[in-house]
C-alpha cells in the first residue's frame, strides 16, 4: 500500500513535470541566471579581484552590485567594502563618499552584521571631515590675521605720516 502510493506519487510528479515544463517556456527564452543569481555571480567576482589586488576592477563590480537590486547578505557587505576602497581615493572627496555609503548601509540593513562593524568607521570619518573643516577655518583665519596685520601696519604709517605732517604744518605756521 506505501509503495503503491510512492509510485503513483512519483508518476504523477513526473507527468506534471513533463507535460507543463515545455508549454511554460514557450515564447520565452530560457533564463540560465535570475537577478539575485547575478548579483551574487557579480559580488563573487568582486571580490575575487580584491583577492588578486585588482582594486579598481573590484570597485567596478561592487558599485555594479550596490547599483543593483538589494540582496541582503550580499549588497550590504558591498557597501561597506566599497567604502573601504573609496578611503584611498585623493583630496578628501573618498572619504565623504566612504561616509555617504556608510549611512546608506545604516539606513537600508540597520541589523546587518557589517552595519554594526561599519559604526566605528562612520564615527571616525565624521570626526576627520570634522577635522578637516576645522583646519581649512583654521587657514582662514590665519589668512584673515595676516590681511588685517598688514592693514594694521598700513594705518599706523598714514597715523605716522600724517602726525608729521601735521608737526611740519604746525612749525611752518610758527615761523
Amino acid at each position: 500500500m506505501m509503495f503503491e502510493r510512492a509510485a503513483v506519487a512519483l508518476i504523477l510528479s513526473l507527468v506534471v513535470a513533463f507535460s507543463g515544463g515545455c508549454s511554460m517556456l514557450r515564447g520565452k527564452p530560457p533564463s540560465t541566471a535570475t537577478p539575485v543569481m547575478e548579483q551574487e555571480r557579480r559580488f563573487a567576482g568582486a571580490l575575487q579581484y580584491l583577492i588578486q589586488g585588482k582594486e579598481r576592477e573590484a570597485q567596478g563590480g561592487l558599485e555594479q552590485v550596490v547599483a543593483g537590486q538589494a540582496l541582503p547578505g550580499v549588497t550590504d557587505e558591498a557597501l561597506f567594502r566599497l567604502a573601504l576602497l573609496h578611503l584611498r581615493d585623493e583630496g578628501g572627496k573618498g572619504d565623504a563618499h566612504a561616509h555617504a555609503l556608510l549611512v546608506r548601509l545604516k539606513k537600508e540593513y540597520p541589523r546587518s552584521a557589517w552595519t554594526r562593524q561599519a559604526a566605528p568607521l562612520a564615527a571616525y570619518l565624521v570626526g576627520v571631515s570634522a577635522l578637516r573643516d576645522s583646519l581649512h577655518d583654521v587657514r582662514t583665519l590665519r589668512e584673515r590675521n595676516l590681511s588685517l596685520t598688514r592693514d594694521n601696519k598700513e594705518l599706523r604709517q598714514s597715523l605716522e605720516r600724517l602726525k608729521n605732517l601735521d608737526l611740519e604744518l604746525e612749525q611752518k605756521i610758527k615761523r
